[in-house]
């Protein structure tokens, strides 16, 4: 049985017993994975004493709960997918086996780091990006029939290739969202009706692909990780995908992955639609998180999930301003100067940084004091500029519906009915009023927003 020192969390204590059946063995180490730049589902590393003395150190990645999972984008399925990219000689670590209850995934713990960001070499990364370009390339060359006979869907029309896993979002955002979100709304009907021709080849996408979702050992490509959302769709989706995790994750030169992906490839970059599939993918994290933000749980990352939906909230009108030609004009809202009360949000934040954080021997701690520090500075940005951005909000809804809504509530329900009712003749009308609203909501979150601080969409000409 497991040493009596190994804990791990309520709620995944069957974890280590099932894990030590499955390898038939001991469990000796158990660590929760914290300090991530930008949250992400539950996961830990556990090291296994086999019989006879040989070490197997995993990485063990858990359901996020109830109500959390995709019924489609499930670990069961993640599981698959490895074990065929494994099998054909794909960079990913080997899958070891599935966990019924707590559901979870044993994985190969392979070597190095994922911050792609911490590069200051310029041989180390240049050898990096064309690794991984040309390990995207094989995988996109990979026959999709392969995936097909483990379940997973193909696509034959241009409206399947660009609209069926859309569909999974959009099913999750219509169940868990509990109010509209009009800028998703807007999003979402663009997606639908500048549909692109389909690819030459559907490939098998990694679904959320880029900085951030490889390991790194020095100049070595030790794997690509998290294939939850593979599908079979276009390949310009992955680079697109690329783009999008630079946007939170940056430092890549998009110019220049783009150029070892078309000569890794041989597949032309096709402008259009790598714009479409940009908007596509920045989308689906407002769709993801919306039922997150709204019904937030004390226990989540919740200070990164509100970053991540504001966030990516500006970045999709940024996207779609992009593929729609219209030029955002710069635009900073009036702040208020400070009040009586910062100094108590301060004394907070400080303490929470400077005391309780450093004093954490666990890392999973120490994370949990930092996501709590961000909500501090968040609550402080509340307090200081929510009445004034409210203010600014209530004019703004004025100009586009006609009339001063009583409220934000019943203002958000106007604008929700009016982009849902209006045709395109009004697109750049309301893509100009979201860009002032998403940056309203970004700067109130302004020393909160964690890997999103300045987070920008490179251009692609």
């Amino acid at each position: 049985m497991s040493d009596v020192r190994v804990r791990i969390d309520t709620g995944y204590e069957e974890l280590l017993p099932w894990m030590e059946r499955h390898f038939g063995g001991r469990v000796v180490a158990c660590e929760r994975q914290g300090a991530r730049r930008s949250g992400g589902r539950p996961a830990f590393f556990v090291d296994v004493e086999r019989e006879g003395g040989a070490l197997v150190r995993t990485y063990a990645r858990m359901s996020r709960g109830p109500g959390a999972q995709s019924p489609i984008f499930t670990l069961a399925r993640e599981h698959a997918v490895l074990e065929e990219l494994h099998a054909a000689g794909i960079a990913v670590p080997a899958p070891l086996g599935h966990c019924p209850e707590p559901e979870g995934i044993l994985l190969e713990r392979l070597a190095g780091s994922d911050d792609y960001t911490a590069i200051t070499d310029a041989a180390q990364r240049n050898a990096l990006d064309r690794a991984f370009t040309a390990e995207l390339a094989r995988v996109h060359a990979l026959d999709v029939e392969r995936f097909a006979r483990r379940g997973l869907f193909v696509p034959r029309t241009r409206e399947e290739t660009a609209l069926a896993d859309l569909a999974v979002w959009e099913e999750g955002f219509d169940r868990g969202a509990r109010h509209p979100v009009p800028l998703v709304r807007f999003a979402r009907r663009w997606l639908h009706r500048n549909v692109p021709p389909a690819p030459e080849r559907v490939v098998l996408v990694q679904g959320d692909t880029g900085p951030g979702q490889f390991l790194l050992d020095g100049e070595r490509l030790t794997g690509i990780v998290d294939w939850e959302f593979a599908h079979v769709g276009d390949p310009m989706l992955d680079l697109a995908q690329i783009r999008i995790r630079d946007f939170y994750n940056p430092g890549a030169d998009i110019a220049k992955w783009l150029a070892l992906y078309a000569q890794a490839s041989g597949t032309d970059v096709d402008v259009p639609r790598l714009r479409y599939y940009t908007v596509k993918a920045m989308l689906i994290t407002p769709l993801a998180l919306a039922g997150v933000v709204q019904q937030m749980h004390p226990r989540t990352d919740h200070a990164e999930w509100y970053a991540q939906d504001v966030a990516y909230q500006r970045g999709t009108v940024e996207a779609l301003a992009e593929a729609m030609g219209v030029t955002l004009p710069d635009y900073a809202p009036p702040t208020a100067p400070e009040g009586a009360r910062d100094a108590v949000f301060a004394l907070l934040e400080e303490n929470l940084a400077n005391e309780i954080g450093p004093g954490q021997q666990d890392a999973f701690l120490r994370h949990r004091v930092d996501i709590a520090r961000r909500l501090a500075a968040y609550a402080r940005n509340l307090a200081r500029h929510g009445p004034a951005f409210d203010a600014q909000e209530l004019d703004d809804l004025a100009s586009l519906l006609g009339h001063r809504p009583s409220s934000l509530s019943a203002g958000r329900d106007a604008l929700e009915a009016c982009v849902s009712r209006d045709g395109p003749d009004r697109d750049e009308e309301l893509l100009l009023y979201f860009h002032r609203h998403t940056v309203r909501e970004e700067q109130l979150m302004a020393g909160a927003l964690g890997a999103g601080e300045g987070a920008r969409l490179q251009p692609i000409d």
